[in-house]
């Protein structure tokens, strides 16, 4: 715990601090809470840790998530007042990092709590802990995961209502922190009611597939049609695909090459995305891809072969402006993890496929329901972030790195303690 801390305090609050760039989707959290970058916005280039807050920087913006609920209590611990340090909101994430851990040592006990060292390792790496200096909606979900993953490791055999109830907030957190992740809402739900099967597991289900629910069918439509419009036109619509089975009308085809940050792309009117996106739509989508299976499997691979060595996004610097460092300078410290599994994917893409199967068949064979479950959530992490948007698909695959690196943290309890057991 003195490590952890002690590793996240020096990159998130001391002298010297690091955050992460912002790419233009702070405001769609801070504009809630009427917080606007100090001096300028400047996106991809430069970490901005100081924020104004005035009621022209108020946006009701459409985009819903639990990550505002956290910049509220960041802003409220701060107190009022009309700059707000962003490190505030560092200190609450690595609150709930701790927290995570803390509930992981309680579940491990004894000599086996020495497994924990690993996740250490791991996730206070920067590509991780750059992330809770920041509005950016991952971090909530990172957040939710590890507490998700710890608790239910607490919970053992025979879980008490207080743990259900701690695991299903966590879900929740997990859940509405980003459309993205709210579609897997249901894998913690049905873990609660197969694996728990209490009355209070069955309304924490309820509550977790409720919230999860209501943040895809809260989700901006223009957010969702600009994706099927990047799938469409600049993915599939180059390669020769047939758009109109999208729903594309023959006169749209001329958007062909185009994606929604093009200069004139259609999709930036929010009257035209709503219609484009009512008859196109992510089930229409996806029949596309069931029809077309080796297209599907080709784009999978590109995703894994091209984003998956993007563990830290290329284009968003670390560094403040008076740090001193060129634009979009990226920090090395706290980085060996990152690296490595950078280096590792780049080189040998194809060996993430044979772990995510060999661990799903191990976790079957030794009923560990719950390695299975972030095993799951993380192949489907994957597959939406590769199919449904074709742009930035490195940093897209956040959430399928942290529950991969969460797979091999499993991996490596099981053989400790299996080694452990057989030691005289």
């Amino acid at each position: 715990m003195a490590a952890g801390a002690a590793v996240l305090v020096w990159q998130l609050l001391l002298p010297g601090f690091t955050g992460i760039a912002n790419n233009g989707d702070f405001g769609k959290v801070c504009a809630w809470l009427s917080l606007a970058p100090k001096g300028g916005e400047t996106n991809f280039v430069y970490f901005q840790p100081v924020y104004e807050r005035r009621g022209a920087n108020y946006w009701n913006s459409p985009y819903h998530s639990s990550e505002t609920a956290l910049a509220w209590v960041a802003t409220r611990v701060a107190g009022v007042t009309d700059e707000f340090d962003i490190r505030w909101l560092g200190g609450v994430h690595a609150v709930l990092w701790l927290a995570a851990l803390g509930v992981l040592l309680a579940g491990l006990r004894g000599r086996a709590a020495a497994i924990a060292i690993l996740p250490v390792v791991m996730f206070t790496d920067v590509c991780y802990a750059a992330y809770f200096n920041s509005f950016y909606m991952d971090a909530a979900a990172l957040c939710g995961l590890l507490l998700m993953t710890a608790i239910a490791v607490w919970m053992g055999e025979r879980p008490r209502t207080g743990q259900v109830i701690l695991f299903s907030a966590a879900a929740v957190l997990f859940a509405t922190s980003k459309g993205q992740h709210a579609i897997w809402a249901v894998l913690p739900a049905l873990w609660l009611m197969a694996r728990v099967r209490t009355r209070a597991a069955w309304v924490g289900a309820t509550v977790v597939l409720a919230a999860g629910g209501w943040m895809i069918a809260a989700s901006d439509r223009t957010y969702r049609a600009q994706a099927i419009f990047n799938v469409a036109f600049f993915r599939l619509g180059p390669r020769g695909a047939d758009l109109t089975e999208l729903g594309v009308r023959p006169e749209e085809l001329r958007y062909r090459g185009m994606h929604s940050y093009t200069a004139g792309a259609p999709v930036t009117d929010r009257e035209w995305a709503e219609k484009f996106y009512a008859r196109t739509g992510f089930a229409r989508l996806a029949r596309w891809y069931a029809r077309h299976p080796a297209s599907t499997a080709r784009i999978l691979w590109a995703t894994l072969a091209e984003g998956g060595p993007e563990m830290r996004p290329v284009n968003l610097g670390n560094y403040r402006v008076e740090d001193g460092h060129a634009a979009g300078a990226r920090t090395e410290r706290f980085a060996l993890w990152s690296d490595l599994r950078s280096r590792l994917l780049a080189r040998w893409p194809w060996h993430m496929v044979v772990w995510y199967g060999v661990f799903v068949a191990a976790c079957v064979a030794v009923r560990s329901w719950v390695g299975l479950g972030v095993a799951l959530l993380g192949a489907g992490e994957f597959a939406a972030a590769g199919l449904g948007d074709s742009l930035d698909a490195g940093r897209h695959l956040f959430l399928f790195h942290a529950a991969t690196d969460l797979t091999l943290c499993f991996a490596a309890a099981w053989a400790i303690q299996r080694a452990m057991r057989h030691k005289p």
